[in-house]
């Protein structure tokens, strides 16, 4: 049976989880290239992340709420169009991954 969550309460979750020590979120989402204007046909999977805010050097050129800002497993920090992200999964549930639904 497949589990759905709404962008919002997946946006939620990740950023109440991230402020546990040891607790992480997994993402799964389409990589877009902004060089190639393009959305990747590969689904990109990220585990072990943190929800992160923006730094200090990233400026974007259109509003920051269109992207998901997150550190990646090696502490690196990534980020993605919130809209492209299918899948996340949260240690509550074994991080069993859970459809995105953002209509």
């Amino acid at each position: 049976m497949e589990t759905e969550i709404t962008g919002i309460q997946a946006m939620q979750l990740a950023r109440e989880i991230s402020k546990i020590p040891d607790a992480f979120f997994t993402v799964a989402f389409f990589p877009y290239s902004r060089a190639k204007g393009e959305v990747s046909k590969e689904l990109k999977i990220k585990e072990r992340c943190k929800f992160r805010a923006q730094l200090p050097n990233e400026q974007f050129s259109i509003d920051s709420e269109n992207f998901f800002l997150f550190l990646d497993s090696d502490g690196e920090p990534r980020m993605c169009y919130r809209i492209l992200i299918r899948w996340m999964g949260f240690p509550h549930d074994n991080y069993k991954l859970h459809k995105v639904n953002w209509l």
